[in-house]
């Protein structure tokens, strides 16, 4: 009989079932031992499989692109290309586009490209400042109403449900007329509103996290309220803050300009891209194009660049929707 441990030599008939069956060209230093299977992946963690998912949709990426582009032509930009934007200039009122001034000059003779980059210090400023206040405020508070539970977390919520009746606009208004208009004011005032949204959601997902057994595990093993909340309840949360504090972003950006639109805005001599289309209607029908499109494009393509980041990180972060 033939030695069944002995290698298949290649031309060689091979043994198949019982009988005998013509062997296979093998390579040249193949022993004839089954082939193995295919190569196993590295075990990736959720973080990078949603920033894979992330940089593989292409609208996000030039969202992406997009705000990083208008943040350092915003902070970066005055540097590059300096301009007076604190002395008016009567003599240079109201210039068309071209020559010293590429994208012409205001009503004050200030130069419109430089103001559209202190505008957009401001509007960005004001955007970040909201977001991260509010994302912080709502995600403590939207913990601790979950976890607790109970009588307290139905009088935490109707509190917000009071405030969420309240007209938005119409407070912001009247605070920014009480309360000096600068950068930091006008952030607290949104934030002091933005930051319903947020607990509301961080409770519904706290509310479903509070049972799992990681949670239950941590307070046999002694653990308090405060570990659970800063340990185990909001990293687990963090997916649904994460792409909020972008939504929150856009919305401050967007504020802002209402302000500036009705006159409410920054003081002289700051200046955000809402105060500077206070005077759109009159400037188009004069003729001065400058004083209204280029800042209004900045505009519209910040906040659609940060809504199209959301947007994609709802998408990657989130496991039911996220491609396989």
């Amino acid at each position: 009989m033939t030695d069944p441990t002995r290698p298949i030599v290649e031309g060689e008939a091979a043994p198949v079932g019982g009988g005998f069956g013509v062997a296979l060209d093998l390579p040249s230093g193949h022993d004839g031992a089954a082939p193995e299977g295919g190569e196993v992946q590295a075990i990736q963690s959720g973080w990078r499989l949603a920033v894979r998912e992330y940089f593989d949709n292409r609208l996000a990426v030039i969202g992406l692109v997009v705000l990083i582009f208008f943040v350092l032509f915003s902070f970066v930009g005055p540097i590059i290309h300096p301009t007076n934007q604190t002395l008016t200039e009567p003599l240079s009122t109201d210039l068309a586009p071209g020559g010293a001034h590429l994208l012409g000059t205001d009503g004050n003779g200030f130069d419109e490209l430089g103001r559209i980059m202190k505008g957009g210090q401001a509007a960005l400023e004001v955007g970040f400042l909201a977001a991260l206040i509010a994302t912080i405020v709502g995600t403590l508070y939207g913990a601790i109403a979950g976890l607790v539970g109970g009588v307290v977390d139905g009088i935490m919520m109707r509190f917000v449900d009071v405030l969420l009746s309240i007209p938005y606009l119409l407070i912001v208004l009247v605070l920014a007329t009480k309360y000096s208009s600068n950068v930091l004011n006008i952030s607290v005032v949104l934030a002091a509103f933005s930051w319903l949204v947020p607990a509301r959601l961080v409770r519904g997902e706290v509310l479903s996290l509070r049972v799992r057994d990681f949670v239950h595990a941590c307070r046999v093993m002694g653990g308090g309220s405060t570990r659970i909340v800063y340990r185990h309840l909001i990293p687990n949360a963090l997916s649904v803050v994460i792409v909020n504090i972008t939504f929150l972003i856009a919305d401050s950006i967007l504020a802002l300009s209402y302000l500036g639109f009705l006159g409410f805005g920054l003081q002289y001599p700051a200046t955000s891209w809402g105060d500077m289309l206070g005077n759109a209607q009159q400037n188009v029908s004069a003729g001065y194009w400058w004083l209204v499109y280029p800042v209004g494009g900045c505009l519209v393509a910040v906040v659609l660049a940060v809504n199209l980041i959301g947007d994609a990180l709802r998408d990657a972060l989130d496991v039911r929707l996220r491609r396989r």
